[in-house]
């Protein structure tokens, strides 16, 4: 069987095979696919050409040709997946990627301000321990919510990261500095709704939207 023989042809259709996958040994798997619209399919190929131009190699025509559609494999059985389950979980695995963007953006864990070397590891360490406290107190405090923006989320912790250092001197309770925090959480640090690219929660509550993007 031929790859390009099977995939849907219109935008939004989409398909499923079961088929045998490997060599040697042969792994029974769900082959997913679905046709995107032609935007999203051009915007990959961009993405596909400035990749291949940063490492000075040819961009593959079969790559691009296939950036019309989205192609999964699975061993979870439908009756655990559906296809549109898939597609949404398919986006979920650029999470971590936001996680490490906002310890970048907001944390600076790649930058520091000195040449000597071991000031260096002394201060990505210090930055990474802060992350580490700070996502420590998200999930301690916010991670239930499933509508939670890191970013805000991240924000108040910077706020009020005084209170902390107020317990860490013994000048309050530490349960009271983290019921501070947690109120300020609480107050107004949920995502903003999008209705032309939903985010990652509300394809999670509400199914795929097909202008989910590349």
């Amino acid at each position: 069987m031929h790859l390009q023989t099977v995939l849907p042809p219109r935008v939004g259709q989409t398909k499923e095979l079961h088929v045998l996958v490997g060599k040697q040994q042969r792994y029974p798997m769900r082959l997913l696919m679905v046709r995107v619209p032609k935007d999203v399919a051009e915007q990959r190929r961009q993405n596909l050409l400035k990749d291949a131009s940063r490492r000075a190699q040819p961009a593959s025509a079969r790559a691009l040709t296939l950036a019309d559609w989205t192609i999964l494999l699975t061993d979870v059985p439908s009756k655990r997946l559906r296809l549109e389950e898939a597609l949404v979980l398919l986006r979920e695995r650029w999470q971590i990627e936001w996680l490490f963007k906002l310890w970048k953006q907001y944390g600076h864990i790649d930058e520091w301000h000195t040449t000597h070397s071991w000031r260096v590891l002394c201060e990505l360490y210090a930055k990474l321990i802060g992350m580490l406290i700070q996502h420590w107190l998200i999930v301690l405090l916010a991670w239930q919510n499933a509508q939670r923006s890191l970013v805000k989320l991240a924000q108040v912790i910077r706020d009020t990261a005084w209170t902390l250092m107020e317990a860490l001197a013994g000048q309050r309770e530490f349960a009271a500095a983290l019921r501070s925090i947690a109120q300020r959480m609480r107050a107004g640090c949920s995502m903003n709704t999008r209705h032309t690219h939903p985010n990652a929660a509300q394809l999670l509550k509400d199914g795929l939207n097909w202008s989910i993007g590349p």
